[in-house]
């Protein structure tokens, strides 16, 4: 593991072939470009330009997604497995949902009495 990476970061590359899916079904087709500038909205920050380039090929050559030239520009779209995948994970979400929560209710609380708290369930 990286320890340099920041936690978003690491979050977000384990998240990061979903979010493309995400987009690319939600808005249609992109060129690399504006898939970038969308995941740095959601992300509000930044993105390593290689990051997102080597996850589009990794994407195209599991069958995610699918790329094509048009005025000058590489486009990616959603393929029908790229859906079944994006759709794939919506129990996963949920779960990832319901975990974070638990976690984030659980730190803001210790935060807030500034002591750990005893855990009544171990």
């Amino acid at each position: 593991m990286n320890y340099k990476e920041t936690p978003k970061m690491m979050v977000l590359k384990g998240l990061l072939q979903i979010i493309v899916c995400y987009i690319l079904y939600r808005y249609g087709d992109m060129y690399g470009y504006q898939i970038k500038k969308r995941l740095e909205e959601i992300n509000k920050r930044r993105l390593p330009q290689g990051l997102i380039y080597v996850t589009l090929k990794r994407m195209v050559n599991n069958g995610i997604i699918e790329s094509y030239n048009s005025g000058g520009k590489k486009y990616y779209r959603l393929t029908e497995g790229g859906k079944a995948f994006l759709f794939n994970h919506v129990e996963v979400l949920k779960k990832f949902q319901l975990i974070t929560a638990e976690i984030l209710g659980y730190l803001e609380e210790y935060k807030l009495k500034d002591s750990k708290p005893n855990d009544s369930r171990s």
